[in-house]
């Protein structure tokens, strides 16, 4: 594989993993605005009830505030998975130890009670044993690690971070 091609992969792997930063930040903001957006609606709410009690000619201010059902939820947060975790991806295995996972395209997504260490040691055992070739390895280090495989023309890159008290393992195929 020339070196223009790995440093492709790797320059696309990078900017994916930005990428997604990119997206998880205002996702989390808009959730915690609409946060906001209730708590002060709840509580001019319950102002405007207290008001209008002492007036008979107004309606309760209850029946004019949404019941908070109607404040949209962010679907799933795929760098917080919950559903319960595959035994392997399109072919690619899952950790045994993987306690929750969440599926998006082209990405799989799970945390397990690992070190990053063992999580590297583990596709590294298993991939090549399944005709994946490594194209790139970032050491690991305490907190992430960065694997790159080829096969078949495809990618896999797989992404191991720390993330609160657990390992969040990324799959990526391309």
């Amino acid at each position: 594989m020339s070196n223009l091609r790995k440093s492709l992969i790797v320059i696309s792997a990078l900017l994916f993993i930005l990428a997604c930063q990119a997206v998880t930040r205002p996702v989390q903001q808009a959730q915690d605005a609409a946060g906001t957006a209730a708590a002060f609606a709840t509580q001019a709410g319950e102002i405007v009830t207290q008001v209008s009690g002492l007036a008979t000619d107004v309606a309760p201010f209850e029946t004019l505030m949404p019941d908070g059902s109607a404040i949209p939820n962010i679907p799933g947060d795929i760098f917080d998975p919950q559903s319960p975790p595959l035994s392997e991806w399109q072919g690619i295995p899952v950790m045994p130890q993987a306690l929750a996972g969440e599926e998006t395209d082209g990405m799989y997504v799970y945390k397990v009670a690992v070190t990053v260490t063992e999580a590297d040691e583990f596709y590294a055992a298993q991939l090549p044993t399944l005709g994946w070739e490594k194209v790139f390895s970032m050491p690991a280090t305490e907190g992430m690690t960065i694997l790159l495989y080829g096969k078949d023309g495809k990618t896999l890159s797989v992404t191991v971070t720390t993330q609160e008290g657990f390992v969040l393992v990324m799959l990526t195929l391309s």
